[in-house]
């Protein structure tokens, strides 16, 4: 039932705040509002995500107020926990969505680069052969930067500044050697060919880093599901107890120790535990 009660105050709370800002549209609740989502727009854009502002403002109010609501039910402190771990959701969301695309840019860094040397191989030049790859490829952040690369290109810009300042903001291992490979192919004036033999030996590199990358996080995929099935035990046993019988879960509820020092103890060292598990699985893998 505190779960439940938690929900609606929750529920009410957001219904208040979104009938306030109804009635006062040119108010400061609009006014923050648009902030809100002028700055998540900027921060989508930096990160190069295709999103809605929309729904990070939404998140960014509905977390905190429902996170604080649920925890408060069973302790100040863990409310105020929570409070501020809704805060910072949207930040760690967007974390996980550039992460997430990040590796799915790297799997796609070996067809982009067989994409180059196919064109270098034709007899195309450097812009010929990134037009080429840029038709062929289907990656967001890719097709970006060769577009970026392409249309700079046209402007009289030089190809090896594009080419440096494309490498300046990538972050990841394969997609780095190739703008890298690229820059300084133009930077001594290579000519195609040797320029080709060059990206030839890069890509069975790049190959080899991607199917490495690939087996480790097979491998790495069981113990990360034990850690996370772990983390969902240890609160569904608790559930079970509070559910099958809630005398036995009376000192948590009824005395300032299990309110103010256990509860939050043991929350703190549920969610230290599932970060330093999936950090070891990570320098691990």
């Amino acid at each position: 039932m505190d779960f439940v009660a938690a929900g609606c105050l929750s529920v009410a709370i957001l219904s208040l705040g979104l009938a306030i800002q109804r009635r006062g549209r040119h108010g400061r609740s609009s006014q923050l509002i648009e902030r809100l989502s002028s700055h998540y727009q900027r921060q989508l854009a930096a990160a190069r995500i295709a999103g809605n502002p929309g729904s990070y403002v939404a998140l960014a109010v509905i977390a905190p107020v429902a996170l604080f609501a649920i925890g408060w039910q069973q302790s100040p402190v863990l409310g105020i926990f929570g409070a501020g771990a809704g805060l910072v959701m949207p930040r760690l969301y967007l974390a996980w969505l550039v992460h997430s695309q990040a590796r799915r840019s790297e799997a796609a860094a070996p067809a982009q680069l067989q994409a180059i040397v196919a064109g270098l191989t034709a007899g195309n030049t450097y812009l010929d052969a990134l037009r080429q790859a840029r038709r062929a490829c289907n990656d967001p952040w890719i097709s970006e930067d060769l577009d970026f690369v392409i249309q700079r290109f046209i402007l009289n810009v030089p190809l090896g500044d594009s080419l440096r300042e494309v490498r300046a903001h990538t972050t990841t291992r394969n997609l780095g050697l190739i703008w890298e490979t690229l820059s300084l192919c133009d930077a001594n004036h290579l000519p195609t060919q040797a320029a080709r033999t060059l990206l030839v030996e890069l890509s069975s590199a790049v190959q080899f880093n991607v199917q490495l990358a690939n087996e480790v996080r097979a491998r790495s995929a069981g113990q990360r599901a034990q850690i996370w099935l772990l983390a969902v035990i240890v609160p569904g046993m608790y559930l079970y107890l509070r559910l099958v019988n809630p005398q036995l879960l009376s000192v948590l509820d009824e005395t300032m120790l299990g309110r103010f020092v256990l509860f939050p103890l043991a929350a703190a060292l549920e969610v230290a535990g599932i970060a330093l598990s999936l950090r070891i699985a990570r320098f691990e893998a």
